[in-house]
Order: C-alpha cells, then sequence, then structure tokens
C-alpha cells in the first residue's frame, strides 16, 4: 500500500515559511532569528545554524515528532562599579528556532557539534518501526 502524506506536513511547512518571512522582515513576535540550512543526504538529515556569540553550554538542542528545536541563551555580562559605559549594544539575549524535518528521523541517534558559532545536528533518517513521542534531547560534543 503507497505512504499517504500527512496533511498536516503541508500545513507546518507552510506555517515555517510564513513565520520565517515575518522573521525576515523583523516583524516576529519573538528572538527567533536563527539562520538555519537543512539539507539532506541518502542517510542523514544535517541541520546547520549560526549561533555567533553563544558559547556551547548556552545552548539547548531538542528534537521530537519531526521538529528540531534549536534554543541558545547567552546572560548578560555583569558591570563592576567603577565601570562607565559610553555604548552598550551586547546585551542578554536569547534566540529560538523550530524547523520540521523533511523526513522521519532516529532521534536517539542524533548527534551534534558545534564549532565557531556554527552548531550542526546529523540526525540519521528512520528505518520505519516504531515511533516516540516523548521526544529526545541532543547533546552536542
Amino acid at each position: 500500500m503507497p505512504d499517504r502524506k500527512n496533511p498536516f506536513e503541508d500545513l507546518d511547512d507552510l506555517f515555517d515559511r510564513l513565520t520565517r518571512g515575518l522573521e525576515d522582515a523583523g516583524m516576529a513576535g519573538g528572538a527567533t532569528d536563527v539562520a538555519v540550512d537543512v539539507s539532506e543526504t541518502a542517510e542523514d538529515v544535517v541541520v546547520a545554524a549560526d549561533l555567533p556569540g553563544y558559547d556551547r553550554e548556552d545552548v539547548n538542542v531538542t528534537v521530537a515528532n519531526r521538529r528540531l528545536t534549536v534554543e541558545a541563551e547567552r546572560e548578560r555580562s555583569s558591570e563592576s562599579g567603577d565601570e562607565r559605559y559610553h555604548r552598550r549594544e551586547r546585551s542578554h539575549r536569547r534566540v529560538r528556532r523550530t524547523v520540521t524535518l523533511p523526513t522521519d528521523v532516529e532521534e536517539e541517534s542524533a548527534s551534534a557539534t558545534y564549532e565557531n558559532g556554527v552548531l550542526t545536528v546529523t540526525l540519521p533518517k528512520e528505518v520505519p518501526d516504531d515511533e516516540d513521542a516523548s521526544g529526545h534531547r541532543i547533546d552536542i560534543s
């Protein structure tokens, strides 16, 4: 029997494109300006995300139900009592981005690296057998 496409996948993709358009125009309601590339090989789905200025410990990556979420939060640098700023543009900043993956993946086998401000998440494609809706946290090496 041929696989039936989930009609909600098209809605998810449309929603992602619409919200990304708002983000690009600076009209999004939250801090979600993480630029991502999603690519696919025969074995894996690979997501690369630009997160300049964040330490590896500041980044959290989760995957569940074909949706990958990348979050990063940087604390404001502490001020010493004798400093007086003439300009202060660097501040506490939180970013978040969720992308719909193009296919089912093996959540438990996912891996991630973070180098020079670029997060790369590699998610092996799933061979269909079971589903776990609880999600899985991905550790960054």
